[in-house]
């Protein structure tokens, strides 16, 4: 198994602390989100990584070293996460975790995708808004959509951006990923290509409200992550 980060952004709306560093070097508390991140992978006995780097790549590469493979995005500043997982598609041959490398999260929620081939983390106790990337699904926990076009009144829960996939759907979503890049849609998210899967119900999401995670986009974001989630990370 392994797990694909997307960590080529610029990453402005978190100026000035991305100002001259990579957005997943920036520090929550006493390390950089991608030490986190890394650590939580090891916990769940994830040791292949690949790292789709941009901004300021040397200095992910040589913070990160050998603890990771790496793929670069040239483009970083013209296009969408869904083309740094274009570059990356012929990684998505085996079972593999996907997620942005701006996400703090608990290392329960690895665990519990793990529990599904195909899985989304998602919350369903926080407060939906438009524009946040929502989550409609079944009774049976399959997921229906995921887009940021979604309502929260059409919705039941708000993705945490952490996605897990066997090799049948990692395989679909590769092809899917190519397709999309291959029809000029390189703006569009990486949650574009599980259509695929959502349409053969074969997406199911997993609940992870009771546990603390937070998506950094701002630094808006960073002061919330900070105060909220990194001292319920403390110890684990």
């Amino acid at each position: 198994m392994k797990a694909i980060i997307l960590a080529a952004g610029a990453g402005t709306r978190l100026s000035p602390l991305t100002d001259g560093c990579p957005k997943c070097l920036v520090k929550v508390g006493p390390r950089p989100l991608i030490d986190y991140q890394l650590q939580a992978l090891r916990q769940v006995g994830v040791d292949d990584v690949v790292l789709v780097v941009g901004y300021e790549a040397d200095q992910i590469r040589a913070h990160c070293g050998h603890t990771a493979r790496y793929i670069e995005n040239p483009d970083y500043l013209s296009t969408n996460s869904i083309y740094s997982l274009y570059l990356a598609a012929t990684e998505l041959d085996t079972d593999a975790f996907l997620f942005n490398c701006d996400i703090l999260f608990h290392p329960e929620i690895l665990e519990r995708l793990l529990t599904r081939p195909n899985a989304v983390a998602v919350d369903a106790q926080v407060a939906r808004l438009a524009g946040e990337m929502n989550v409609a699904g079944d009774l049976q926990g399959r997921v229906q959509a995921i887009s940021k076009a979604l309502t929260p009144e059409h919705s039941q829960a708000q993705s945490a951006q952490l996605v897990k996939f066997d090799r049948q759907g990692a395989l679909a979503v590769g092809q899917e990923v190519e397709r999309l890049v291959r029809e000029q849609q390189r703006d569009a998210f990486p949650t574009s290509a599980y259509g695929p899967l959502i349409a053969l119900q074969q997406l199911y999401a997993v609940e992870v409200g009771d546990l603390p995670w937070g998506e950094i986009d701002s630094l808006e974001d960073y002061q919330r992550v900070c105060r909220e989630v990194l001292p319920r990370l403390q110890g684990t």
